[in-house]
């Protein structure tokens, strides 16, 4: 009875016939939602019914990536020829986006073409990864006006000052490339009068020495020059120089620059800022100077992240450094242990503090002068990493939990290499013992 049913139920699927909902949508429904496919996937489509032969070549977005390219789809054809032939047969009158990936066989007149095409189209976003750096972008990318978002990696060459107008650009991104001159990335930003967001990973040979950036529209900046791999001698020294009053987010990585500065971070709201993170160079106390003075320049952010040592500062320095953060309420620290101190003197609203590791040459905890405001009013989680069981740390753990009033949790997380099983479960019961100034204190050994 039950196999009666079973087969029954199988003989009405299989006389029940097929709905095909897509080809039931109008063209510019189909259209939208090919263009979340690979351009690949998107042509593809054209053998599925007559209707769908050219539906592809409507679609506004334009993805090559030549992994995909390496089988049956080219027949035979480089990944270049593909694309080519792609670009002649595209109908779209407003096109969104123009994605290039990976192309290593692209000459400059083959890739002039494409990018010629997608900006006579109105192109809005070009994103471009080319393997080969020999081959030089066209002109015309630094010029489009329809250009809103502007991705380049492994790309030549930026041209110098005064060759840039890109009136509707928002949105930069410049990874590994190189530059005519430090000049150019200044003549860049400059071309773009509605900038908001600008990214650049800065690699050794990239030309880009003076790392100078001024606009009165960004509102997001990051920047890494974190090149830990370099050993050779600079032809001349690098630099970072920002003026971008209405910033409101900021992510510095530099290991390498020999002077810092910066004008106005009124607006700022957040920074994640890395120096000398194992840096290649010799820091002097001007550089570190330098430093201490760009901290101070993130006096309004509400959430920082700092990860910085400053050993050739004097003691006197730090505890000369005044600066107020009224705004801060989170910080991240990976940093000498005078980092500690100074903040918890200067950030009265501070609510959340993360430790993440204070660097062994300078692990010596000293105690501020007078309780913070922050540990009796505000400061209501507190997080260490990297915990070493050595004595300074127990030290500012035990200060810590006796005068943060109002802490609700302490999260401790030892080291997992080079303390054994038995130093941590001696660890946890001395702190278990520490006096706590907040009865609701949780402690989290871990």
């Amino acid at each position: 009875m039950e196999k009666s049913k079973q087969s029954s139920t199988k003989r009405r699927k299989q006389n029940t016939p097929s709905i095909d909902r897509l080809s039931a949508l109008p063209d510019d429904v189909v259209c939208h939602i090919l263009s979340f496919l690979s351009t690949r996937a998107s042509v593809q489509t054209s053998v599925l019914a007559r209707r769908w032969r050219s539906l592809w070549a409507h679609v506004p977005n334009i993805y090559f990536q030549s992994e995909f390219y390496q089988t049956e789809f080219e027949f035979g054809k480089n990944f270049s020829d593909v694309i080519y032939r792609v670009m002649l047969l595209y109908k779209v009158r407003d096109m969104n986006t123009f994605c290039l990936s990976y192309a290593d066989d692209f000459n400059e007149y083959q890739l002039e073409t494409c990018v010629t095409t997608a900006i006579f189209r109105n192109v809005k976003k070009i994103d471009l990864s080319l393997v080969n750096d020999q081959v030089k972008l066209p002109s015309c990318i630094f010029t489009c006006e329809t250009l809103v978002d502007l991705s380049l990696n492994y790309c030549s060459y930026i041209p110098r000052a005064g060759a840039v107008c890109l009136p509707a650009l928002k949105k930069l991104f410049l990874g590994m490339v190189r530059f005519e001159s430090s000049e150019s990335l200044t003549g860049l930003v400059s071309g773009c009068p509605v900038l908001e967001e600008l990214t650049v990973y800065r690699m050794v040979d990239s030309g880009l020495f003076r790392f100078c950036v001024s606009s009165p529209t960004l509102i997001r900046l990051m920047l890494d020059s974190n090149l830990n791999s370099i050993e050779k001698s600079y032809s001349e020294p690098y630099r970072v120089k920002i003026d971008t009053p209405a910033l409101r987010y900021l992510q510095l990585k530099d290991s390498v620059s020999e002077d810092l500065s910066v004008g106005s971070l009124d607006s700022l709201i957040e920074a994640d800022i890395v120096f000398n993170n194992g840096a290649p160079v010799q820091r002097d106390v001007p550089y570190s100077h330098s430093v201490l003075e760009f901290a101070a320049a993130l006096r309004n952010v509400r959430f920082l992240k700092l990860s910085t040592d400053c050993m050739k500062v004097p003691d006197s320095v730090f505890s000369a450094w005044t600066m107020k953060f009224t705004n801060l309420t989170r910080l991240e620290l990976d940093s000498d242990s005078r980092f500690i101190s100074t903040f918890l003197e200067n950030a009265d609203n501070l609510e959340v503090l993360i430790i993440r590791t204070v660097f062994k040459e300078l692990k010596c905890w000293m105690e501020p002068h007078v309780v913070p405001k922050c540990l009796l009013s505000h400061l209501s989680t507190i997080r260490i990493d990297q915990f070493e069981c050595i004595e300074d740390e127990f030290k500012m753990v035990r200060y810590l939990l006796r005068n943060a009033k109002v802490l609700k949790r302490m999260e401790i997380y030892p080291q997992r290499r080079g303390i054994g099983s038995n130093e941590k479960l001696d660890a946890l019961k001395r702190i278990s013992l520490f006096q706590r100034g907040s009865e609701a204190c949780e402690l989290a050994f871990d």
